[in-house]
């Protein structure tokens, strides 16, 4: 399948761009209608404290201007010392009635408060779940991935950060139990096998001169991965239950190829192996080249497998703890503008976008995409919908 303008011109991006102009509209409408509860949410529990705050200093003043009063009257009295007694009592069980009142009022404003959040959690556990649909699909150009790989006692939890263009990041969390290779524990012999590391200098027996002793790698199992565009650095571990006897290997594989290989004590510490010159003599970089790049290759298997998105992050900032949905949207807006600036070009019709379909066989199907339908779905969400539509720059 393939798509051209509908001008019949070939489309660049070869991808049907008006379902994903109207998914874009769509999970926009709906994502900014729950953020708005969320803000009307978040306003209430804002006027409950200061009514719950409000309400105790007014009891505060009030009990105040009583107890002035009960003294007043018993300094005004000629049966002082008789009535001392009564005002006390009747400042005692007043003022217990009032503390009672304050912390049951709180009690009560408590309660309503926690059922406002858990409707906030809930408004925002929507949003991601729409976000996700739409995000999980790449529907902005992206700029860089990076994978975080962490062994458990019986696979890997995986994560992959994705940026994009306009500040936009999501954080996915990866289902590696789906992938054959990431099931179980990966050793180095999964990838290449035979990677030797001089790991420290010895001395052999009946000889004075220090030599270095060198491990093959084969048995031992990834237990920490980060890759980062051609940036990577891994550990291995000859077991997942100890720290010692481990390698962590950062490499840069660029035109030109630089790994750092460091090692890690009995006690726990790391030295570099590489700040020994009988140790990095020994170094054998085109089989770790070739480790990293098998490493790249097999880490990229479990891009299909993301699949919840934990959180998506706008200049930095959560866009689920710090309400920025609608900003979030404009963004993609105008990331998509120009393309629809192109297409209308293209299309026949002022009224409509347009581009066509073409199967195997050559045949055409014309797609379309009104713009009052896009009008109509953006002005239920008011003037949040009138924006994104000049940031589209699909106004009729």
């Amino acid at each position: 399948m393939r798509f051209l303008y509908g001008d019949s011109t070939e489309f660049d991006l070869q991808i049907d761009f008006l379902r994903l102009i109207n998914n874009f509209v769509e999970t926009s409408v709906r994502t900014i209608k729950y953020e708005n509860a969320i803000f009307d949410l978040k306003n209430t529990i804002i006027e409950r404290k200061k009514y719950n705050t409000s309400v105790i200093e007014d009891l505060n003043v009030f009990v105040l201007k009583v107890e002035t009063a009960i003294s007043g009257a018993v300094a005004n009295s000629k049966e002082q010392e008789t009535l001392v007694k009564y005002a006390d009592k009747s400042k005692e069980i007043f003022n217990k009635f009032i503390e009672e009142s304050k912390t049951k009022l709180s009690d009560e404003i408590i309660k309503e408060i926690a059922q406002l959040e858990k409707k906030i959690k809930e408004a925002c556990e929507e949003n991601r779940k729409i976000l996700e649909s739409f995000f999980i699909y790449d529907p902005i150009p992206i700029v860089d991935e990076k994978y975080t790989i962490k062994a458990t006692e019986k696979g890997y939890s995986a994560k992959l950060n994705i940026d994009c263009e306009g500040g936009i990041c999501g954080h996915f969390h990866i289902a590696s139990s789906e992938s054959p290779f990431w099931r179980n524990h990966v050793r180095a012999r999964d990838f290449v096998k035979d990677v030797q590391i001089p790991a420290r200098l010895k001395k052999p027996f009946l000889k004075k001169e220090l030599v270095p002793e060198i491990i093959n790698i084969n048995d031992f199992i990834i237990v920490d991965l980060v890759l980062s565009d051609k940036e990577l650095e891994v550990v291995f571990r000859k077991r997942l239950d100890i720290k010692a006897e481990a390698f962590r290997l950062k490499m840069k594989l660029e035109k030109e190829f630089s790994v750092e290989v460091s090692g890690t004590e009995d006690n726990g510490t790391q030295r570099s192996i590489e700040d020994i010159p009988e140790l990095k003599n020994e170094l054998n970089y085109l089989r770790l080249q070739e480790l990293g790049l098998k490493i790249i290759e097999k880490t990229k298997y479990l891009y299909p497998k993301k699949q919840k998105l934990e959180t998506i992050l706008l200049e930095e900032k959560d866009v689920f703890e710090d309400n920025l949905i609608f900003e979030l949207m404009q963004k993609v807006a105008v990331i998509f503008a120009p393309t629809i600036a192109e297409i209308r070009k293209h299309s026949p019709s002022g009224e409509e976008l347009s581009l066509k379909s073409e199967d195997e066989h050559g045949a055409r199907h014309e797609i379309y995409l009104k713009k009052s339908e896009i009008k109509d779905k953006l002005d239920e969400i008011g003037d949040k919908g009138k924006t994104l539509s000049e940031f589209l720059d699909i106004i009729i």
